[in-house]
């Protein structure tokens, strides 16, 4: 297409107003669930071998007592020459308590032979869904797919012409800077460091796992990631540290969110953040050790430019901080100590491990006995840690440091701490729920002038972001799908099954199992929202932030293609986290 015409047909206006400032009542918060549809249920299907849900918005004298499965697909025979199978199967529903409202659930576990299904109640038939043992595996090509299409400094061929060869210009000297290639992070033109990143650790997670799934090539996904690659290793400055992103505007605004000429020093080029925050300098750390660990075999000259990379930058960083930097610091030590087999990166990982268990409360905090082993938000806060995308980051950095460091002194204790975490939060709390979702985040009271849900003595939690803080906040996916991963590892460290289901379900929401039966992926289910990418529209394989809430907590979703940013535009962390979740569940899991 003539680049030309392109922008004049597809330039989208510039918001001045920033992602920080105060909170304001934003339209969306009106847009709560409707009656229909009552049935929720993953729109992709099931596993033969993992359990089987259904949920039903229902309750009263005229609520449905049972509910219906059908086969539709297999001509009353499993594939390849499968026995017959019913071609009904009715089954109870059952009432159950719901911080969502009235709910029943059904279970068809029995259920394992391989066919597209559809279940029904009175007045209303579900998504068509599979049984099958490829079901999520399948899916994986098109959530790297949307990784390939957000190319930047590449024409991607249907999506959009050359882009960004002016990037970019620093914004503190005026010093253009070669910052040419990588990724859009998003239903936008910017480049973040921390987002885009997330397709990197994804891209290797899939590549290390040896997973073969439908349409993934390993050279195809050792390529993409070293596309994105190019752009990490520019962003590092002489003296070992990374700048914190390119075209991310001032303060987060649109001011550098555009299209540009593709010629350096004209008046629409880019600006790269000098800023240098340490969790940016961790993330970098542990994707460039990672690489030259995963890709020493393919090309040793490239793994030695990369492990050269992470050690510059963990050498000019001050590892530490609050729980957040903690978990990404410990990542980044361990990556460096697979890469290199060095015990000082060791020791480190070790010490950060210490520290990050320290901060989990042993005890029940704030005068309650129902959740405990949740994480303070630092030392010296003792608010507990919330983190609309990097919130199980904590367990998981704990799991990563047993498993690198079976025979330290500690191990046990890490490993403790994250089944503490799980046993002692997260099945609590995902009990209080018909989906099984882990909410958002506990509280000391209402920090907020809006509803936060009681939960015993000084704690209360809400399943969404707070929406009167501050003027940033979106809907769960990344939330959910990090817990998808943690419950996933966890499952296979401590062999213990009701981990891995639980997994499923954190999918299943994002997939449609949620009170708006909306898949929240284009390309896969129904019912999906319009997204907010005003530069390219549909993706295929994208992930939505997905479902947020309003000042009462309920949940809400631009089902009105209103455009809606926090909870329809697209956004790296969630395709990576769903890719990195699919891969441990598909890696780990019983085979049907």
């Amino acid at each position: 297409m003539n680049r030309r015409h392109f922008l004049t047909a597809c330039l989208a206006p510039c918001f001045a107003g920033g992602q920080e400032g105060p909170p304001r009542p934003e339209r969306v918060e009106a847009l709560t669930a409707g009656p229909t549809p009552r049935i929720a249920l993953n729109h992709l299907g099931f596993l033969p071998d993992t359990s089987k849900r259904i949920v039903i918005r229902a309750s009263g004298p005229d609520a449905p007592r049972e509910f219906l499965v059908r086969d539709i697909g297999s001509n009353r025979f499993g594939w390849g020459g499968e026995p017959p199978l019913p071609r009904e199967l009715k089954r109870p529903l059952t009432g159950v308590a719901c911080d969502f409202g009235p709910a029943l659930t059904g279970d068809f576990t029995e259920l394992r032979r391989t066919a597209m299904y559809q279940a029904s109640i009175p007045g209303e038939r579900s998504v068509p869904f599979f049984i099958r043992p490829d079901l999520w595996r399948r899916t994986l090509h098109k959530a790297v797919s949307y990784i390939h299409a957000q190319r930047c400094g590449a024409e991607v061929a249907g999506v959009h012409p050359i882009c960004h060869l002016d990037d970019a210009r620093r914004r503190d000297t005026g010093e253009h800077r070669d910052v040419v290639g990588g990724w859009h992070d998003a239903g936008d033109l910017r480049k973040w460091m921390s987002a885009t990143m997330a397709n990197g650790f994804a891209l290797l997670e899939l590549l290390d796992s040896g997973l073969e799934a439908p349409g993934v090539d390993p050279a195809a996904l050792a390529e993409e990631f070293r596309w994105g690659n190019q752009y990490f290793l520019k962003m590092q400055d002489a003296d070992g540290l990374v700048f914190h992103d390119t075209a991310g505007g001032v303060n987060g605004d649109n001011s550098d969110n555009h299209w540009t000429d593709n010629r350096p020093g004209t008046a629409d080029d880019r600006h790269i953040n000098p800023s240098k925050p340490g969790f940016i300098q961790a993330l970098f750390t542990a994707l460039e050790a990672t690489a030259a660990r995963v890709l020493g075999k393919r090309d040793k000259d490239y793994a030695a430019r990369c492990r050269e990379a992470a050690r510059r930058c963990y050498a000019a960083s001050r590892p530490g901080g609050g729980t957040n930097d903690l978990a990404f610091w410990t990542r980044a030590a361990l990556a460096l100590y697979r890469a290199t087999g060095e015990e000082s990166y060791a020791r480190d990982a070790a010490r950060l491990a210490g520290e990050l268990a320290a901060l989990a409360y042993s005890e029940f905090p704030g005068s309650q006995t129902i959740v405990r082993g949740f994480w303070r938000s630092g030392p010296g806060d003792p608010a507990p840690f919330v983190n609309a995308v990097y919130s199980a980051y904590p367990a998981i950095a704990l799991l990563e440091a047993a498993a690198a460091l079976p025979r330290h002194n500690d191990a046990a204790r890490w490993r403790d701490t994250v089944r503490l975490y799980l046993d002692g939060y997260v099945l609590p709390m995902t009990a209080r729920n018909a989906y099984a979702i882990v909410p958002y985040g506990l509280f000391f009271g209402s920090p907020t002038p809006e509803h936060y849900r009681p939960l015993e003595g000084e704690l209360t939690y809400r399943y969404f972001m707070p929406v009167r803080k501050q003027f940033w906040w979106l809907g769960m996916t990344s939330h959910l799908e990090g817990h998808a991963v943690l419950l996933a590892l966890a499952a296979r460290q401590f062999s213990q099954p009701r981990y891995r289901e639980l997994a499923f379900r954190q999918l299943e929401w994002v997939m449609g199992a949620n009170p708006f039966g909306a898949c929240l992926m284009t390309g896969e289910g129904m019912r999906n929202p319009y997204p907010h990418s005003r530069y390219v529209g549909l993706l295929i394989g994208g992930i939505m932030n997905g479902i947020a809430g309003n000042t009462r907590d309920e949940p809400v979703l631009d089902m009105e293609f209103g455009y809606d940013w926090r909870t329809t535009e697209y956004w790296s962390p969630h395709n990576a986290h769903y890719i990195w979740a699919v891969t441990v569940l598909e890696s780990s899991g019983p085979r049907a």
